[in-house]
């Protein structure tokens, strides 16, 4: 019998259960988990319970609020069943530093996706979650399209939750249904984070950067710094654009307020331009189908030409900690999901560029005392 070549037709064949599509893991096979808040939660679930049966299974994600435990069954099981290579480790603590330190793999985000297309680290199975196909047969990646849409395109076989809760992001932040093997149809509520607590020091700081910060300037902020002090430093501004990493809830408030309108960016006018979003269910609401914004990969995001188009760009970020070499350890959405990122490679690298344009970078402290 021949194969269906409509799409509508193949996805209906290659709807499994979550059970039977985590049961195509092979050992010794390289996964990817999609990012953040738009992790595959019932693949993932279902990937630990089946974990006693895996060995020499690898990990690969960028970053994770690890509602299941994967790395507590790699540390119980000593790598035997499965094993994890972050790119981003889960803490900035020097302590978990130390005891983590076999997971990471330090690299720049707008690097890693060139590493999965060339098959320098192939993907052998994908896991990944999309919304619902449109009339057309392509799903949105939504609040994750970062690196997971280059492993996507890259892997071997490639797993879908398909959650109605994703939102619909426009951009380059689709896969159509020919690209994807397998289908696990499962609604759920997408990871949230919600507002990091407010510091005093970091209020100060607010108001301190909003004298440097210039009326037109596009705007990257950190999910780890505070409501507060967010709206401290760029709420009185006008004409900012977005070009950053992540969406997040302090962007969208700015947004309503009028403060952001994304008309003197110099590149990408009128669009919000990110590669994933942290937020509450408010803001996935605020992101589908708004034409306001656009999501891509990393590897356009967080590339320093990119980057350095833009008018005066400024970087805004939490630090943790900051050394004698001038190292920062950057903070991300807070203590959950905190990111250590080295400057030479993430900041520096921004900075040098964005200067050239008349731009700026700083960093809140995370905690004075620390």
């Amino acid at each position: 019998m021949p194969l269906s070549s409509y799409w509508a037709d193949k996805y209906i064949e290659n709807k499994r259960s979550a059970k039977e599509a985590i049961g195509l893991i092979k050992p010794a096979q390289r996964v990817f988990i999609g990012s953040s808040c738009g992790e595959p939660q019932h693949l993932v679930r279902q990937l630990s319970e089946a974990s006693n049966y895996f060995k020499d299974i690898e990990i690969n994600r960028l970053m994770t609020l690890e509602t299941t435990p994967l790395t507590l069954i790699a540390d119980k099981t000593r790598d035997q069943s499965l094993n994890i290579r972050s790119f981003y480790l889960g803490s900035a603590k020097s302590k978990a530093i130390a005891r983590n330190k076999r997971f990471i793999t330090p690299i720049n985000l707008s690097e890693i996706p060139r590493l999965f297309k060339s098959r320098l680290l192939p993907i052998h199975v994908a896991l990944i979650q999309v919304s619902p196909p449109d009339d057309f047969g392509w799903m949105s990646l939504g609040v994750s399209v970062d690196i997971t849409l280059a492993a996507a395109l890259s892997a071997d076989l490639v797993i879908a939750q398909v959650n109605s809760r994703m939102p619909r992001i426009l951009g380059r932040s689709f896969i159509h249904v020919n690209d994807v093997d397998v289908f696990v149809e499962y609604d759920e509520p997408l990871l949230t984070i919600g507002e990091a607590p407010e510091l005093k020091a970091a209020n100060d700081i607010g108001r301190l950067i909003a004298r440097l910060i210039e009326d037109g300037a596009t705007m990257e902020i950190g999910p780890g710094a505070t409501h507060q002090a967010t709206l401290l430093a760029l709420a009185d501004k006008n004409d900012l654009g977005i070009h950053t990493q992540y969406m997040t809830n302090d962007i969208l408030h700015l947004f309503s307020r009028g403060v952001i309108t994304n008309r003197k960016k110099g590149f990408n006018e009128d669009k919000m331009v990110a590669s994933g979003a942290i937020g509450t269910p408010e803001l996935y609401e605020f992101l589908n189908d708004n034409p306001a914004i656009e999501f891509y990969p990393s590897d356009y995001v967080n590339d320093p030409s990119i980057i350095s188009r833009h008018h005066k760009m400024v970087s805004m970020n939490v630090a943790m900690t900051i050394d004698l070499t001038g190292q920062v350890a950057l903070a991300q959405a807070g203590a959950a999901v905190a990111v250590v990122a080295r400057t030479a490679e993430q900041l520096a690298e921004t900075v040098t560029l964005i200067e050239e344009v008349g731009g700026r970078g700083g960093a809140y402290p995370a905690d004075v005392t620390d």
